[in-house]
């Protein structure tokens, strides 16, 4: 009887057990993928750095707050790049980073980082970590509860450590990327859009624009959908819109003219980053463009279809699920930490597993595909770890990026397997239709 019960609880705790190691596995290999950029950079002459994604908001909220200087100015740039690189770019140098690390934020996001300004930005390096650790496994409990997933505990634990082994959900948290927070952000707004709580949700959309080309997509949507039937939804839009005014007068009062400095950054911002989507990656500019406004065409007129549908309702959390995939396709950057949008998709994938079967063979090779591009990493990153171990640390640097090559598919893969779902549910849809007509 005793080993009965061993070998049952062994059984149970297996995907939590499996989903653990492979996290350790997945946070071993970025950080020694870091370890290799700060390598890099050490032989180019960088020194004292501070590679982290948080730097340069920090840094530019201290200088505004504490001492009145513009964080969109050449000074400042200079400053950020000096703490972050260990010196200031030289434009001469053929080795040095194109990356110019400004100030590349509406300057609301101050308004965060303000209670952090008198503190030193190692601690609130490690601070960030910790808090962004946090928000990712509630963002991932706040998906599974939208999207009704039945999970046994043990597999709810399972399905954060999934999460949380994931490249984007590593390298996000390591290098203090506040696309994690934006994506906790969206995740709780929408929760509490299907609990009616209006007001509240409008609030978190208006805060989660810190960055807009993750956002405004979903946000929009929720506009649509809240004209449709404004008395009842009026509150969402009045609370995003005094959460705005909020946030973009207090700014003008801080720095007046910000945004005219901020909007003559993008062009440099897309310029230095390199800015191209995995749809641009992969097809090139001018078939990426025509790709990209025929996705865009689907998710506009599946908002439309279904803009009268309740928040709580199937057919709108997976108008949400898409838009958001749409964000993380056609957002101009191929950095993973942008795929913590397709947190939900996959989950609503995993939960319509057995719908693909009745879908078709093309509808269940996109979910394939889609799996098999996010399962890659977790295949390839163990096999160089057992490499680079048995080689004694020696290793073509281009093999390390292998774990990446899938990076530009996963989100045009992910929205690709949404689309049968979508469909499906239209079918669904126009038959109870046909029904209710037939019974009246």
């Amino acid at each position: 009887m005793n080993d009965r019960r061993f070998y049952t609880a062994l059984e149970r705790f297996r995907p939590l057990a499996f989903a653990l190691g492979l996290a350790l596995l997945t946070w071993i290999f970025c950080w020694h993928d870091r370890q290799i950029t700060e390598n890099t950079l050490t032989a180019r002459g960088f020194s004292d750095r501070n590679l982290s994604d948080l730097y340069p908001r920090w840094l530019g909220t201290q200088q505004l707050l504490l001492f009145h200087k513009d964080p969109y100015s050449a000074e400042i740039t200079g400053e950020i790049q000096r703490g972050y690189y260990g010196r200031p770019i030289d434009k001469g140098r053929a080795t040095d980073p194109i990356d110019e690390q400004r100030f590349a934020y509406p300057l609301f996001v101050v308004f965060l980082l303000a209670p952090t300004v008198l503190v030193k930005f190692s601690v609130v390096q490690w601070l960030f970590t910790l808090l962004l650790l946090f928000l990712a496994i509630w963002t991932v409990l706040l998906w599974t509860s939208a999207l009704a997933l039945k999970l046994r505990t043990e597999w709810k634990y399972a399905v954060v450590l999934f999460a949380l082994a994931t490249i984007p959900y590593a390298e996000g948290i390591e290098l203090q990327q506040l696309s994690l927070l934006v994506a906790f952000l969206l995740a709780w707004a929408f929760r509490n859009l299907a609990r009616d709580r209006l007001t509240l949700a409008g609030a978190l959309f208006a805060l989660a624009t810190i960055k807009p080309q993750l956002s405004l997509p979903l946000i929009c949507s929720i506009f649509v959908w809240a004209f449709s039937e404004w008395q009842l939804r009026k509150r969402v839009v009045k609370s995003f819109a005094c959460s705005m005014t909020a946030l973009l007068g207090g700014s003008e009062m801080l720095l007046p003219g910000w945004h005219r400095e901020f909007v003559a950054g993008l062009g440099p911002y897309l310029r230095y980053t390199q800015a191209t989507s995995g749809v641009q990656e992969l097809l090139g500019r001018t078939v990426a463009n025509l790709f990209t406004l025929l996705l865009a065409t689907v998710v506009i007129v599946t908002v439309w279809k279904w803009r009268r549908e309740p928040a709580d309702s199937a057919e709108f959390t997976l108008t949400v699920v898409l838009v958001l995939g749409f964000s993380s396709a056609a957002v101009p950057s191929l950095a993973p930490h942008n795929e913590v949008l397709l947190l939900p998709a996959y989950l609503l994938l995993a939960k319509e597993r057995m719908k693909f079967w009745q879908l078709g063979r093309l509808a269940r090779a996109f979910f394939y595909a889609a799996w098999m591009a996010i399962v890659w990493p977790w295949v390839s990153a163990p096999l160089l770890l057992v490499w680079l171990f048995l080689s004694g640390n020696r290793m073509p640097s281009i093999w390390w990026n292998l774990p990446l090559d899938t990076n530009p598919l996963i989100p045009i893969l992910a929205f690709a397997a949404l689309i049968p779902l979508v469909f499906q549910q239209y079918r669904s849809a126009a038959a109870t239709r046909i029904i209710r007509a037939s019974a009246v």
